[in-house]
């Protein structure tokens, strides 16, 4: 047996493992991507993953004045409405994306800015007028 022929066997495994691979990624990701409920589903996810990221972030960096109670509570009612898919997600991720901006830096910055009181409870409004009611 040649090296040319060795080469090619391994070659040949090589591919037939990557492609094995390739398949196992893709069954699991169309599975993922059912399992949260297709493309809408995938915003919803989506929206809920940032608002974590974002309540995190604040909780970290409130203002005395703000409870972490108070906080959490208005979070959970944004989880809850976003769990119901009563919330618009246009609206909720410029808030979000105004937030972050803001308080935590462009882009990947590491910059951080502590909010003020008011700046923290207008933003806690904002993200309360992002749940739908009957009468939008």
């Amino acid at each position: 047996m040649s090296i040319a022929d060795k080469i090619s066997g391994c070659y040949r495994r090589v591919l037939i493992f990557l492609i094995s691979i390739l398949i196992v990624g893709l069954v699991a990701g169309v599975i993922v991507y059912n399992r949260v409920g297709g493309k809408e589903g995938l915003h919803y996810w989506t929206a809920r993953s940032a608002l974590n990221s974002i309540e995190k972030s604040l909780i970290k960096n409130r203002p005395d004045g703000i409870s972490q109670d108070t906080v959490e509570s208005e979070f959970q009612q944004i989880r809850s409405a976003i769990d119901n898919r009563k919330v618009d997600l246009i609206i909720l991720y410029d808030t979000l994306t105004a937030y972050q901006d803001k308080f935590q830096g462009p882009g990947l910055s590491v910059e951080k800015v502590k909010p003020s009181t008011p700046e923290v409870e207008e933003f806690l409004l904002r993200l309360k007028s992002t749940i739908l009611t009957e009468d939008k």
